[in-house]
């Protein structure tokens, strides 16, 4: 029989290769039943198997902590749904529901079983980042250069390859970029960082500002040794002779890319006169207008009705809730820990917010600066940009780097 450490191995090699065939199979077969989804085919089965795992290890009385938790977590998931079921039937929400459910719960589990139940090796882990960000790079580059997939964003010339969410690419990219930057020697790494660089310039997404942060800790990284000053000096020289050349082009680029998503922003709330009174907030809220004006929303119904605030309103509720307001495309705030407490209240946020405070803050102080700064990089997006924490494109790797900075474990 084979393992379920085995099969989990196999499912994070591929993960981003499932994807994109759950894509093709979407965007040019029209498949759209998730009876016919080969991600769920995949992910279905595994989450079965973890179910089942977990319930023996509760009868067997040796579950860790922030299993118990999940399995709570899973329960309420459920309840939520019957609740809003009988309160208003509807198959279709309840479809949508049990979808979106089993899909976070695939992940949540996901991440309990790797930390708790998994011994993760760098080796391991840069075999998983290769592997898929050669699969990430294939569908990005043939996207661009043959108008095969989708575009990013609805943006002309943009490719997301065969992936359904932009920000989920967006924060992947940034991820793959960081741990190549920060893993080693720039000189072994300089092919994949050129990729991921040409990537952004694919995608054309703000996330691209996010580079900053890992050239920052790249930069101040030995950053008196004989080879960088060496490097430095070269690279100052080379500018001065090319910068009037270089300015011209980056401002170009930065019009016909990333501009382009700014724009957007900005023209968005200059057409309603900002969100709040002080002109400094609508400046720095005009970058991500439709998220913040949607929290705002959003975080009103919520303190303004006490079962909302208490249990939420579910994934197909917060679908809903939108609809009924004349949004059919951007249906939730795209910031997924306020997302969250919209869909589960209260209640739900503190038992999800209970499983990664099960992670000792001393492992993630004393991990590899890679995983740190792309940890960061992950919550950071993932409280900003949204569609994180429950995209399986996204996801898998995020509760892949946090599960493995940890090696201490506490039996519950």
């Amino acid at each position: 029989m084979l393992k379920l450490q085995i099969l989990i191995k196999y499912y994070m090699l591929t993960f981003l290769l499932i994807d994109s065939i759950s894509g093709f199979l979407r965007i040019y077969l029209s498949i759209t039943n998730p009876l016919f989804n080969i991600g769920y085919w995949i992910r279905g089965p595994i989450l079965v198997l973890f179910i089942l795992y977990y319930l023996n290890k509760l009868y067997k009385n040796n579950l860790f902590y922030d299993e118990l938790l999940s399995l709570i977590l899973f329960l309420f998931f459920i309840l939520n749904t019957l609740f809003f079921y009988v309160e208003s039937p509807s198959l279709k929400m309840l479809i949508e529901n049990l979808t979106y459910l089993l899909r976070f719960q695939f992940l949540l589990f996901l991440y309990v079983f790797l930390k708790n139940r998994m011994n993760l090796s760098i080796f391991f882990t840069r075999k998983i980042i290769t592997l898929n960000f050669v699969f990430f790079v294939l569908n990005l580059s043939v996207g661009f250069l043959f108008g095969f997939g989708l575009e990013s964003y609805r943006f002309q010339g943009t490719s997301k390859g065969m992936f359904q969410g932009g920000n989920p690419v967006s924060i992947l990219n940034l991820i793959f970029f960081t741990f190549y930057l920060l893993d080693g020697s720039m000189r072994k790494k300089i092919l994949p960082v050129s990729f991921a660089i040409f990537n952004a310039f694919i995608i054309a997404s703000k996330s691209v500002f996010g580079f900053l942060i890992p050239i920052f800790y790249a930069l101040k990284r030995n950053a008196m040794s004989i080879n960088k000053i060496i490097s430095y000096s070269l690279f100052i020289i080379v500018l001065l002779f090319t910068f009037s050349l270089m300015v011209d082009k980056t401002v170009d680029l930065y019009e016909s890319r990333f501009g382009l998503n700014i724009k957007k922003s900005i023209s968005a709330a200059e057409k309603v006169g900002g969100l709040y009174n002080n002109q400094i907030l609508n400046r720095i809220a005009s970058i991500n207008f439709r998220r913040y004006a949607s929290l705002n929303i959003q975080m009103k119904e919520s303190f303004n009705d006490l079962q909302t605030f208490v249990i939420g309103k579910s994934f197909a509720g917060q679908n809903l809730f939108w609809r009924e307001r004349g949004e059919f495309w951007f249906t939730n705030a795209s910031m997924d820990f306020f997302d969250f407490f919209f869909k589960y209240g209260i209640i739900g946020t503190i038992i999800f917010l209970l499983i990664f405070s099960r992670l000792p803050l001393n492992l993630f102080l004393n991990s590899h600066i890679r995983d740190k700064v792309a940890i960061i990089l992950f919550f950071a997006y993932s409280f900003f940009g949204g569609h994180v924490i429950d995209s399986v494109t996204s996801g898998s790797l995020f509760y892949y780097l946090l599960a493995s900075i940890n090696s201490k474990k506490c039996e519950f």
